[in-house]
C-alpha cells in the first residue's frame, strides 16, 4: 500500500502539470534551456499543442470565429463527418478552456448559441498565420 506522502507528491505533480497551461510566458522562459538569448522557448506551445491537436478543435475555433455565433446543428453541418458526441465533447473542452462561450436562451424550444470569447478570438488570430503557412506549404 502506498504511503500518504507518495499520494501527496503524485497529487502535487498532477496539479502542477494541469496548471502548466496557465503559467506566464516569462515563467516558462526563465527556466528554459532550449532558448538562446534572442530565441523563443517552445514549452508554452507544447502545452497548447496538446489541447489544439485534438481532432476538430482548430476547425471548430475557426468555424465559430468565422460566423461569430453558431448553434450546435449549424456547427455540426459545417464540420462534415464530425459526430454529435465528438462535437459535444470538444465544445465542453473549449468552454472549460474559456475559448468558447455557450449562451442559453430561455425559449421554447430551447436555443443555445456558441461564440468565441476574447481568449478564443486571440487564439483564432494566432491560428490564421498557421493556416496561411499550411496553404502555401501544401501548394508546393
Amino acid at each position: 500500500m502506498e504511503s500518504n506522502n507518495t499520494y501527496k507528491i503524485e497529487s502535487k505533480a498532477l496539479k502542477n502539470q494541469r496548471s502548466l497551461g496557465h503559467r506566464k510566458l516569462e515563467e516558462f522562459s526563465r527556466d528554459c534551456k532550449m532558448r538562446s538569448a534572442t530565441g523563443y522557448c517552445p514549452r508554452p506551445l507544447e502545452t497548447a499543442s496538446a489541447f489544439l491537436s485534438k481532432k476538430w478543435t482548430i476547425s471548430m475555433v475557426i468555424t465559430i470565429g468565422n460566423f461569430k455565433k453558431l448553434r450546435f446543428n449549424d456547427i455540426e453541418r459545417r464540420l462534415e463527418d464530425i459526430t454529435a458526441k465528438t462535437l459535444t465533447d470538444r465544445l465542453k473542452e473549449l468552454e472549460k478552456e474559456q475559448i468558447v462561450m455557450r449562451k442559453v436562451y430561455s425559449e421554447i424550444p430551447p436555443r443555445v448559441e456558441y461564440s468565441l470569447t476574447k481568449r478564443g478570438r486571440r487564439l483564432m488570430k494566432a491560428l490564421i498565420p498557421l493556416i496561411h503557412w499550411a496553404e502555401n506549404a501544401s501548394s508546393r
